[in-house]
């Protein structure tokens, strides 16, 4: 995740069955249900952005004449292989 920031504070309401749920499948899990929220909501983050460059990398297969990147590929390859000083 890289360097450590100071966690930040949530209040959540949930209905009790949902909380039952989640406190049950935390304790399945062998975590906490702080670890179980945390996770949860990443994994929903996550899903989002992979929607959305999937979303973009589709648009931009409907204009491949416009996507055409070879020209860079010279100019990335210095940048990639050159030594670190």
């Amino acid at each position: 995740m890289g360097a450590t920031k100071e966690a930040r504070s949530l209040t959540v309401r949930l209905r009790p069955e949902l909380y039952a749920a989640a406190t049950d499948l935390a304790k399945k899990r062998c975590i906490s249900l702080n670890t179980l929220v945390q996770e949860s909501l990443a994994a929903v983050i996550r899903e989002e952005e992979d929607r959305e460059m999937y979303e973009a990398a589709e648009l931009l297969g409907q204009f491949p004449e416009e996507c055409d990147v070879e020209y860079a590929f010279a100019a990335q390859s210095e940048v990639v292989l050159r030594e670190e000083p």
